[in-house]
């Protein structure tokens, strides 16, 4: 097999390796992470390699590594708090992989005109971002509570409109339809959230692994599944600065922020919608489940020095690091070109 990149993966410290988005304020547009997804494997590619944490803190720490297909765990609320009361988990649906999409931005529009048509992109004005001209690929319609369910948004916020100098705004689909949102049109809302792929569905815990749209290790997520867009590798000369530094994250949030029609800002719990168009609620997120782990709380002394061997990777598997303190992890190892089923 070719060998496609070599040396140090990536390279993580906790409390010191810091991520970015699009929604942070720019006078503190970082967020120091403790636990981070430091390497995924491409498309078509095995990895192999070993993992060397260093502890030079001062004093002792605890980690945690897993190896996980997912960037953020959503378990869903209580069945007694979800739509129709179902009585087991089973009752909601997700699709997974390549077309398998789940959201929860939403637009509660008003005046309907055509029809508009999963997969095609929506766009419209937005006064307030920088470029004006905002898109979308729409994921769900439901036509019966008239909301359109949006993914991979061209800006996070591009949905907060300021409806005093922009009282109607007008969502266009590719295929022509039209709706609106604005000040003359009551109960239209707006709410901003996450979307992203589903890697899994479980049905018996209610819980959605998901490949989240605005998240970028070594792979930018929002073309994950996309060969040949770039997805894969975003350093083909081996740069590991590159891969490793460039790290973007927005978690999903057990809330949102939902906006009126008169521009007003409301907190709900979040929710989102499966294959059948049915919203359905969260309860807690997080970023490695417990049978993912391959070490969980492994103390590590002042000037100790830990290594992990024999870690091999799949495509789309990631090498999931977490501590409290300034230790370091560094991922070693090859990536080799590997034949996939079609």
């Amino acid at each position: 097999m070719a060998v496609k990149q070599n040396g140090v993966l990536a390279t993580f410290t906790p409390t010191v390796s810091k991520y970015t988005n699009r929604t942070l304020a720019p006078a503190s547009n970082t967020v120091a992470a403790t636990a981070y997804n430091i390497y995924t494997c491409p498309s078509a590619t095995l990895t192999s390699g070993k993992l060397i944490v260093s502890n030079n803190t001062g004093g002792a720490l605890n980690i945690d590594v897993g190896i996980v297909e997912y960037t953020d765990v959503i378990q869903l609320d209580a069945l007694s708090s979800q739509p129709g009361t179902p009585d087991n988990y089973g009752a909601f649906s997700f699709a997974s992989g390549a077309n398998g999409y789940t959201s929860s931005i939403a637009i509660k529009y008003a005046n309907l005109s055509g029809t508009f048509n999963v997969g095609e992109v929506i766009s419209w004005t937005n006064s307030l971002r920088n470029p004006t001209a905002q898109t979308a690929t729409l994921a769900r319609h439901d036509t019966s509570n008239g909301i359109l369910w949006l993914r991979n948004m061209s800006h996070p916020l591009g949905l907060v409109i300021d409806t005093g100098a922009q009282p109607t705004t007008t969502f266009t689909g590719a295929g022509g339809a039209t709706c609106t949102y604005g000040t003359s049109d009551a109960g239209t809302t707006v709410t901003v959230g996450i979307s992203g792929n589903v890697r899994f569905y479980d049905p018996l815990t209610g819980t959605i692994y998901l490949q989240n749209h605005e998240f970028k290790n070594n792979l930018d997520y929002s073309k994950i599944y996309l060969a040949g867009t770039g997805n894969e590798t975003r350093e083909e000369g081996n740069n590991n600065l590159n891969r490793s530094f460039g790290r973007l994250w927005r978690p999903a949030s057990t809330t949102t922020i939902k906006v009126s029609n008169s521009g007003g800002q409301t907190t709900p719990a979040t929710e989102f919608v499966d294959s059948s168009g049915t919203a359905v609620l969260v309860s807690s997120v997080s970023q490695c489940g417990a049978e993912q782990f391959i070490v969980q709380d492994k103390a590590l002394n002042d000037n100790e020095i830990f290594e992990l061997n024999g870690i091999v990777l799949g495509t789309y598997q990631s090498l999931y690091v977490k501590s409290t303190g300034a230790l370091t992890f560094t991922f070693i190892g090859f990536e080799e070109v590997a034949e996939i089923p079609s």
